[in-house]
């Protein structure tokens, strides 16, 4: 359900910005998942941990209402004429070196949102519930400030800046013993990481034809959650 809904949302978001807004339209996808992520944490807070019941049920309904919003859209933009199924096949092929890039970059995401709370521990930082909704908020602010940046300048300098910045952040959060430290980095952190993902999914779709860009796009969020599924595991077997 949710592979299906990501196509259709980043294809949906292509055709309304156009050829010339590409990255930020790519950017918004990221501004909903990390807008869930922030606010995520605070609404189970608000239930109470010991709610599960209350906290699957919200959970529930709060995809429904989505679905609701979309279906209440009506000028939705649709293409001129049907055409037959992309190959899969080709799709992976053009998409396969930035949904790598993409990969790599989720395995330092996925070792803060599963590690972070106990390496800052580990230093005697008691700042464990932020983590997530700060590096939600980071990335929602810089694409929201920054998100057209792959279009005007690039995609390619974009990334390599965005990957230098994400990495610094990463090491300075491993080794921070100081609350602001962490924080400062977490930010910077989730600067780079929110510059990155639109700057690959550019390099994506470019050059992929318009009746394409839908599978495409599928094709490569797929990578995010491959990046996540492996990253996972990965970064346990370096923790123990």
């Amino acid at each position: 359900g949710e592979a299906v809904m990501m196509s259709a949302t980043v294809l949906w978001l292509l055709r309304l910005a156009g050829p010339e807004h590409q990255g930020r339209s790519l950017g918004h996808i990221g501004l909903a998942n990390y807008a869930g992520l922030t606010i995520g944490p605070l609404i189970l807070e608000l239930i109470g941990p010991e709610h599960t019941g209350r906290l699957w049920l919200v959970a529930s309904v709060l995809p429904l209402l989505g679905a609701v919003a979309a279906l209440a859209v009506h000028d939705a933009p649709r293409p001129a004429e049907r055409h037959e199924p992309a190959p899969v096949l080709e799709m992976v092929r053009r998409t396969g070196r930035p949904g790598f890039g993409l990969l790599l970059v989720n395995v330092g995401y996925v070792a803060v949102l599963s590690f972070g709370a106990l390496a800052v521990a580990e230093h005697g930082i008691d700042v464990g519930a932020l983590i997530v909704p700060v590096f939600g908020a980071g990335v929602i602010v810089s694409r929201l400030a920054l998100g057209s940046l792959p279009d005007r300048l690039g995609a390619r300098p974009v990334l390599a800046a965005s990957a230098l910045v994400e990495g610094a952040g990463l090491i300075v959060f491993a080794i921070s013993g100081a609350e602001s430290l962490s924080i400062g980095a977490l930010v910077v952190l989730s600067v780079g990481q929110g510059l990155a993902v639109p700057s690959l999914g550019v390099l994506a779709v470019s050059g992929v034809p318009e009746r394409q860009r839908g599978a495409a796009s599928g094709a490569f969020f797929a990578w995010f959650d491959a990046g996540v599924g492996l990253g996972g595991p990965a970064v346990g077997l370096v923790a123990r």
